[in-house]
């Protein structure tokens, strides 16, 4: 990744962390209380918030739920400052855009999504890479 990535993405999980907290006070509530009900430390959780390091993507959706938000609004809000800031990242220094990816595997994408919102147990079960291995003999 070069260097203008690096700096987009940390940039970037800094811009949610100060999105949340905006959301924190327009929902009247604090990191700590957040932090505690999660059951995360108040330090670790402030790093985070921080980005030192970047939050994973499961403690933003738990934190978005727990507070009542659209985590998609903190996304792109936080995308949108980026941009802001920093412009459009170069077509060189992209990974992947949506509008690279054919019509087809956007539906399948969009299908995939749909059955982890419905039930995302199942989903994952469907894909294990055990499903079709029979059960092993007893005491072996």
């Amino acid at each position: 990744m070069s260097n203008t990535q690096d700096e987009r993405s940390h940039r970037f999980s800094q811009l949610i962390g100060l999105e949340l907290k905006a959301s924190f006070a327009r929902h009247e509530t604090s990191q700590a209380e957040v932090a505690e009900k999660l059951g995360h430390s108040k330090s670790g959780y402030s790093r985070w918030l921080n980005a030192k390091p970047s939050m994973p993507m499961e403690a933003m959706i738990n934190t978005c739920e727990l507070i009542g938000v659209d985590p998609r609004n903190i996304f792109d809000a936080a995308y949108r400052r980026l941009i802001e800031e920093m412009g459009p990242a170069n077509a060189g220094e992209r990974i992947v855009s949506l509008d690279d990816i054919a019509a087809d595997e956007q539906s399948a994408i969009e299908e995939t999504l749909r059955a982890y919102r419905d039930n995302p147990v199942d989903l994952a079960a469907s894909h294990s890479s055990h499903k079709h291995e029979p059960d092993p003999e007893p005491g072996a």
